[in-house]
């Protein structure tokens, strides 16, 4: 009798430390999809405000393009770090790809956000140039709404953010894990954001998978190469600015 009660006790020990661990999880990975609506992209973005020349460019390639086009990302995550990268997806149409890279839409960038210093770092090969851009995160203003929503399996609440250069974005975060990170390094809710809609850039990043794990390993060798030139998120703008004019969209990085 006394085994049998041990016994029922050490399941429910176990099972009670489990819940635990999965209520509150404080490490993990987590696979998001990054939706850019590819022909809104180019017609309000870029048509909106290019020159004769770029314009008729732009319309040339519009009927060429997709509705949107996804690209896979993943995001490791701990107490005080998370490491947002690009996944290799080789079902994404080469073309696509181009255009992407030339409308500067996205860099396959990997993003270092340490959450106790507030330390940003993103690692871009832009064109066979590496550059890592060093800065803090952004610190975004927050209104939490009573809107839920269901992602990957976790109920999260809605809130609306004004970022620091008056972009406004739409964040789900989720209580049961408690890390006020993000895509990107998009942060400041009081749980992990598995839901981003970002409306002036026609962009949204939203969960498809979480995996929680006491073992996780990032790789920050490429952050630590002291021979990467290294500028200010600013100072990356003004660069791309001017290689690209007014169709950049400033707002990447």
């Amino acid at each position: 009798m006394l085994k049998y009660i041990f016994f029922l006790f050490f399941c429910c020990s176990a099972f009670g430390l489990k819940a635990q661990y999965t209520l509150f999880g404080r490490s993990g990975t987590i696979s998001y999809d990054k939706t850019m609506y590819m022909k809104n992209i180019v017609s309000k973005k870029f048509i909106a405000k290019a020159d004769d020349n770029s314009k008729q460019f732009f319309e040339r390639i519009i009927p060429r393009l997709p509705e949107s086009a996804v690209l896979k990302k993943s995001m490791k995550f701990n107490t005080t770090e998370t490491l947002f990268e690009s996944v290799k997806d080789e079902s994404l149409d080469a073309e696509i790809k181009q255009y992407i890279m030339m409308l500067a839409l996205d860099f396959d960038a990997s993003t270092l956000s340490n959450m106790s210093n507030r330390s940003f770092l993103r690692y871009n090969d832009i064109v066979g140039e590496k550059i890592i851009v060093q800065d803090s995160m952004k610190r975004i203003k927050w209104k939490i709404t009573d809107e839920y929503r269901e992602i990957a399996g976790y109920n999260c609440r809605r809130a609306n953010g004004i970022t620091p250069d008056s972009i406004y974005v739409i964040g789900y975060y989720c209580n049961e894990i408690l890390i006020s990170g993000g895509p990107e390094s998009i942060n400041g809710l009081p749980g992990m954001i598995l839901g981003l809609v970002v409306p002036s850039q026609h962009v949204s990043y939203f969960a498809t998978k979480v995996e929680l794990s006491n073992t996780v390993v990032m790789d920050k060798k490429k952050f630590e190469n002291t021979k990467v030139k290294r500028m200010t998120r600013k100072a990356m703008t003004d660069q791309i600015t001017s290689v690209l004019s007014q169709h950049m969209n400033k707002e990447t990085v």
